[in-house]
């Protein structure tokens, strides 16, 4: 992280912890610095740091505090007594965070969640003076969350890592989950119900048409419905077990194959083109055995591939 991006989380962490100390009078050192996320000596560091600091060096002008283990004593803010405003950017993060949160039930209170999503829909729409001069363009991640709220239509641009394509798509948005570090958009396209990753939605523009789509047979324990996918046959090289460890390969045993040399294993895939794009990526260490079309056109397309070189 660059000193100066440093320099200013530190001054919004600043000014954010006087108004909290400020409206929390009650609250000890250790119990700002849970409610914040934040390491209590560093608390106690941003604490003696903001003492004696303000806009001049006369009366009047500067922030007066105490701390000690017992407590924070806000003598003199200097007026900071609220927090600084969400940018546009934190808040559409924020909202889809929210969004994600919701569809994963039992987890939190659902009513929780949403009276924050508005509170904080709510601010960030409301008049006020911004720190910055933002761009009117509106962010995926922000579009997709209207569109959700609205009930409206999206037009989305999307890359799609199965048919490695990007293409224009109109969809009814349903709902969002969280997943392995993503997050996802469940749609309706053509009438059927798909998983969208947001990160791969290159442009997301909100239509006037309704959305009428459901999403009443998500499975959080299946997100992605892998149990109804095709299912392959591989063989792994013996090096190359790791590979379980990142993508959605069963190793079947740790024998390795008498005929072979490798590994047996199965992998649930989407499509085809997708499987054979896969193996062509690890180069020599994942073999197709079933289905055996696929097997034979992955070879063809190796053997192409090595004649090409020649």
């Amino acid at each position: 992280m660059s000193t100066d991006l440093q320099r200013q989380e530190r001054v919004v962490r600043l000014l954010n912890l006087v108004a909290y100390a400020s409206n929390h009078a009650d609250l000890t050192v250790m119990e700002i610095a849970r409610d914040l996320g934040a390491d209590p000596q560093q608390v106690r560091d941003d604490l003696d740091l903001l003492y004696m600091s303000g806009v001049g060096t006369g009366p009047g002008e500067m922030i007066e505090l105490e701390h000690s283990w017992k407590g924070v004593r806000i003598i003199d803010d200097q007026g900071l007594t609220k927090p600084l405003r969400l940018t546009p950017v934190e808040a559409s993060a924020l909202l889809v965070l929210l969004d994600s949160l919701e569809t994963m039930p039992g987890l939190v209170d659902a009513r929780a969640v949403r009276s924050a999503a508005d509170k904080i829909r709510t601010a960030t729409t409301s008049s006020g003076i911004g720190d910055a001069e933002h761009p009117t363009t509106s962010s995926v991640a922000s579009t997709v969350t209207d569109a959700l709220s609205a009930k409206k239509q999206l037009e989305v641009t999307y890359y799609s890592a199965t048919s490695d394509k990007t293409s224009k798509r109109i969809i009814e948005p349903a709902s969002l989950f969280h997943e392995d570090g993503n997050t996802y958009l469940r749609a309706a396209d053509a009438g059927d119900i798909k998983t969208f990753r947001l990160d791969r939605i290159r442009e997301a523009v909100l239509l006037d048409e309704p959305s009428t789509a459901t999403d009443t047979d998500f499975d959080s324990a299946d997100p992605f419905g892998m149990a109804l996918q095709a299912k392959a046959r591989l063989l792994i090289h013996p090096d190359a077990t790791w590979l379980a460890d990142y993508w959605d390969i069963d190793i079947e045993s740790d024998v390795i194959d008498s005929e072979t040399g490798w590994i047996p294993a199965t992998m649930h895939y989407g499509s085809g083109d997708w499987l054979i794009r896969f193996c062509l990526g690890q180069g020599d260490r994942v073999r197709i055995q079933e289905p055996a079309k696929l097997a034979a056109e992955l070879e063809a397309r190796v053997n192409s591939a090595l004649e090409a070189l020649d």
